[in-house]
């Protein structure tokens, strides 16, 4: 995809946002219902399955009926915009069946992150959607004030046009400009080889990721070197890495250093800016992101801005 992506109507009081559960089982109830609370909190009305998803082991239903509704809720004239249930597993599962095209039809911001990283990128790369990378229904109770202030901004149509970081390293200076895609790095390596993969071509492209070892992050970076993603790309954005909760402040830092030696040791001679640190992906601080917008970043300035 090239040029700026279709973005879609922004959202007023009252417009109804869906939950939509293409990938894991519902597990708690209680940042279900917390997640629906701040949604309503923020003026919107809020509507799902009235006896929620039955489950399917790990998934939230069966891979048909979950294709199923995210399709007829994009085509649902009273859904303004979607939100996923929580990541988990399964929409790689579900690529086969969706038609792409018609949810161009009837734009709307799908939003989410981790495993929903999959369904996002494919309506970037498919038919040119914008989509929101952010928190899910179920980890929006979790999400600073700062972030949720920022998601309702972009859902109303008053999105960023310029970020000035607050925390973050610049390992790679630098000025670049690109259509905005990426996400989570697990997902994305399960792409390549198939006819799902993405282009990274000229791309800014985000990354994070949380609970791999360290020898799993080397080998899904590598693998994404020796497939040529990162040879033309115009920029890297890395989000949180960290082993997950239990990791003291120094292992943290440790880990994440070793994630940014490593990226920056892949993409030498390559002469592309590359920030680590930012606020995206698996933490409180998760900043809503536009895929499929065209941003720039530069270094010098510390910003990054809207094209």
């Amino acid at each position: 995809m090239s040029g700026r992506g279709l973005m879609p109507p922004p959202l007023r009081p009252g417009d109804t946002i869906a939950v939509v559960a293409p990938a894991g089982a519902l597990r708690d109830e209680t940042s279900f219902a917390a997640g629906v609370r701040i949604l309503r909190q923020m003026g919107f009305q809020v509507k799902w399955p009235r006896e929620l998803w039955p489950g399917q082991g790990y998934f939230a239903d069966s891979d048909r009926n979950r294709a199923k509704e995210l399709q007829n809720l994009f085509a649902d004239s009273e859904t303004r915009a979607l939100i996923a249930l929580r990541g988990g597993y399964g929409c790689q599962r579900l690529l086969p069946l969706l038609d792409f095209a018609a949810m161009r039809e009837n734009p709307k911001y799908l939003l989410g992150f981790s495993d929903i990283t999959v369904l996002l990128n494919q309506l970037v790369e498919r038919v040119g959607l914008c989509c929101l990378h952010g928190p899910t229904l179920c980890s929006l109770p979790e999400t600073d004030g700062s972030a949720r202030q920022a998601l309702y901004a972009a859902l109303t149509g008053r999105d960023w046009m310029e970020i000035r970081p607050k925390h973050y390293e610049v390992l790679r200076g630098g000025q670049a400009t690109g259509i905005l895609k990426g996400g989570n790095l697990s997902n994305l390596a399960c792409l390549l080889g198939t006819p799902h993969d993405i282009s990274w071509h000229r791309a800014i492209v985000i990354l994070e990721d949380i609970n791999e070892p360290p020898h799993r992050i080397d080998r899904m970076l590598t693998q994404l070197a020796q497939a040529g993603k990162f040879d033309t790309v115009a920029g890297l954005l890395l989000g949180d890495f960290t082993l997950g909760k239990d990791q003291n402040a120094v292992e943290t830092i440790r880990y994440r250093e070793m994630v940014w030696r490593r990226v920056a040791e892949l993409t030498d001679g390559r002469g592309i800016p590359v920030w680590g640190g930012l606020a995206f992906g698996h933490c409180p601080g998760n900043y809503p992101m536009v895929l499929g917008a065209k941003i720039g970043m530069d270094s010098g300035q510390g910003r990054l801005f809207r094209c």
